[in-house]
């Protein structure tokens, strides 16, 4: 009884001082024994245990076991019994190499086997002893593409291989890998300097550092001395430039994908037409930098402009030497100009109307700019018929080029458009003196913006009579304020619109008059007549009276008779919505283009919905947001038709405005 005790303790006492625990396949062969003497295994260790140390299993009846099998080593057969029976203890010496982790397999005579239930982990003490390229162990220099040699200890657990510049090669790229060596080949992305080895959680560095030969480029190559075109193939010669990655100009990088052609000796490539002057660099694909030279991009030369002078409008070409580099073109003052064709020995454009005399300025895509010289075509004055008039006469300028005249300013700083001329072309122009002018000499203002001083040419006599230079504004509504200016003013005493008399003045001097147009003009288009004591009448320009805005509340009322004040809040009932009438619409003569305007306070919003008598809806206006001052609807084929075409049958009405807008400010019609 003591004695079971004893080995109960001794049985707990090595289970809980085990680190793994294990079971035994339930094979019929491993209990022939029939008093009881099952195989198990109830601890093993040490784990991890040290590469060529001993590792000790304790269990029942290991005695029995003849073959234990570590993941990746050969079968071990020289097992070392140091106890025997139910508390046995055997013991194996674990291979130095090739022992992998894993589960252990322990066997028996009658193939029956026994796993541990946790896996089987070594101690292994990494080492980095050094390296060399080639066959030469002392040889620490390189190309890309030769072999790489590592040498050390527990290498078979390394994962990667880190270069100075952070290139990495993974174990899988190794060309090979044992315990002692790695060897691989130098990729060319691998930087210079001391690398690293990892096997996933350490890394070390090596004691030297690696040295990789760099491309080196011919010095005799031509690139980088000469003059450089865009497009054209450029070659570069050395060696090992099979490691260039991309060469670098100004203004563009070349990438090796791009190259037409790239061995060991040579690459070609194309120069783009963004390339400027500057540095020429080659990359390698471990990143390091060969400078070999500056380059000089050609610009077109010899350039001549033809014809020259030139006319605006007219076709330029501008002839000379790689001419098929220019991307552009740019005319002094123009605000626009453009090529019409590119060739390699010129290129054409059309001389834009607002260019003037100078350097026309061609440019490249690379930034770079010519320029050349031309002239422009100007008008000349031959004379003037009659040359000695009186202001408000008519003359025609005769010369050479008058079509390129914008306007002419006379004596007075009076300036009289194109569209006032009674007649503009290249050899003439018939224009009217303006009545407010006098002196002598006039100015030709180009549609260029430049002006020609002509003296002598013209005589001005000034006019006697009253003369109007300008009325400001040119249109206005009936009884607002305009003025009216020019010379000899002090000779009228009536003036009208159209036939519509002006009785209310606000002053009156001999060259200005501010007066008001009369209350009672209708809408129209009429010429400025004055009247002097004799009752001679002299007309003036032409001035419009539109239509004034006519007040909603003023012709109608809501639809309960209540009156549209201000501010107007439109409903949905006859309190906020009302009719107008077909005869007001007619009266005030509105037409297609005629516009309702809902004046509303900053922030109102809503909407209002227009219907014909029958309450058919129209249209509807709104300003959901409230950043709008006024809303406007225009009148349109559907409003006209209601206004002329719809009726109700009982009622003149043409509109019904109803809706949710709030806070409207002023409802009126602009016919």
């Amino acid at each position: 009884m003591k004695r079971h005790n004893k080995s109960f303790l001794w049985l707990v006492l090595l289970l809980i001082c085990s680190t793994f625990a294990f079971t035994s396949c339930d094979r019929d062969d491993l209990n022939t024994d029939q008093y009881g003497n099952e195989i198990s295994v109830l601890s093993y260790g040490p784990n991890p245990v040290l590469r060529g140390g001993v590792l000790t299993f304790k269990g029942a009846n290991l005695d029995q076991i003849t073959e234990i099998d570590l993941p990746g080593a050969e079968a071990i057969t020289s097992i070392n019994v140091v106890t025997s029976g139910k508390n046995s203890e055997i013991n194996i010496e674990v291979p130095a190499e090739k022992c992998e982790p894993g589960i252990v397999t322990l066997k028996t005579a009658k193939n029956g086997e026994i796993k541990t239930l946790t896996p089987i982990t070594y101690i292994e003490n990494l080492k980095f002893t050094g390296f060399y390229v080639g066959e030469n162990k002392e040889n620490q220099v390189g190309n890309v593409g030769d072999v790489l040699t590592i040498e050390g200890d527990y290498l078979n657990n390394i994962t990667s291989v880190i270069f100075a510049n952070g290139a990495t090669m993974d174990a899988e790229n190794f060309k090979s890998q044992t315990r002692y060596q790695i060897q691989l080949v130098i990729p060319a992305e691998a930087g210079e300097g001391r690398f690293q080895i990892s096997d996933g959680n350490n890394y070390m560095y090596s004691e030297g550092a690696l040295s990789i030969n760099a491309p080196e480029i011919d010095a005799n190559n031509a690139i980088g001395k000469s003059l450089i075109k865009a497009g054209e193939t450029e070659v570069l010669r050395g060696t090992s430039l099979d490691q260039i990655a991309s060469i670098e100009l100004n203004g563009a990088t070349v990438e090796a994908a791009d190259f037409k052609s790239q061995t060991a000796s040579e690459i070609t490539f194309i120069i783009s037409s963004k390339v400027a002057d500057g540095e020429i660099t080659a990359v390698t694909k471990s990143g390091i930098r060969i400078p070999f030279g500056e380059i000089t991009t050609v610009v077109p030369s010899q350039l001549v402009a033809t014809p020259s002078p030139i006319k605006n409008g007219e076709e330029i070409t501008i002839s000379g030497k790689d001419m098929d580099l220019i991307t552009g073109i740019a005319f002094p003052n123009a605000k626009e100009s453009k090529l019409n064709k590119v060739e390699t020995t010129k290129v054409t454009s059309t001389v834009p109307e607002d260019a003037q005399k100078g350097d026309i300025t061609l440019s490249l895509d690379n930034g770079k700019t010519v320029v050349v010289a031309y002239t422009l075509v100007e008008p000349t004055v031959a004379s003037c018929t009659p040359a000695a008039i009186t202001a408000g006469e008519k003359t025609v300028i005769k010369g050479t080029d008058l079509d390129l005249v914008k306007s002419i300013t006379f004596p007075g700083d009076v300036e009289q458009t194109v569209d006032k001329f009674a007649a503009q072309n290249a050899q003439a122009i018939a224009v009217t003196v303006p009545a407010a002018c006098a002196g002598s000499g006039f100015k030709l203002n180009l549609k260029n913006g430049i002006t020609i001083n002509i003296d002598g040419q013209l005589s001005i006599k000034a006019a006697t009579d009253p003369a109007i230079a300008s009325v400001t504004p040119g249109e206005a509504i009936a009884g607002s304020t305009i003025t009216i200016t020019g010379k000899n003013f002090q000779n009228i005493q009536n003036l009208y619109i159209g036939s519509y008399k002006v009785n209310r003045y606000t002053s009156r001097t001999n060259t200005e008059i501010v007066c008001q147009v009369p209350a009672n003009a209708e809408v129209g288009t009429y010429k400025i007549v004055m009247e002097d004591p004799d009752g001679n009448k002299i007309e003036g320009p032409e001035f419009k009276v539109v239509p004034a805005e006519k007040d909603i509340a003023t012709i109608t009322t809501n639809m309960d008779n209540s009156a549209i004040k201000y501010p107007y809040n439109f409903t949905w009932d006859d309190t906020g919505r009302f009719r107008i009438m077909k005869a007001d619409l007619i009266k005030l003569g509105v037409k297609v283009g005629s516009k309702m305007l809902f004046y509303k306070e900053a922030g109102a919003t809503g909407q209002v919905q227009i219907n014909n008598a029958n309450w058919g809806a129209i249209d509807t206006v709104s300003d959901g947001k409230g950043d709008q001052n006024c809303v406007v609807k225009v009148f349109d084929a559907a409003m006209m038709e209601a206004i002329n075409s719809i009726a109700d049958g009982w009622s003149d009405t043409a509109l019904i405005l109803q809706g949710d807008m709030k806070n409207v400010t002023k409802i009126t019609i602009l016919p």
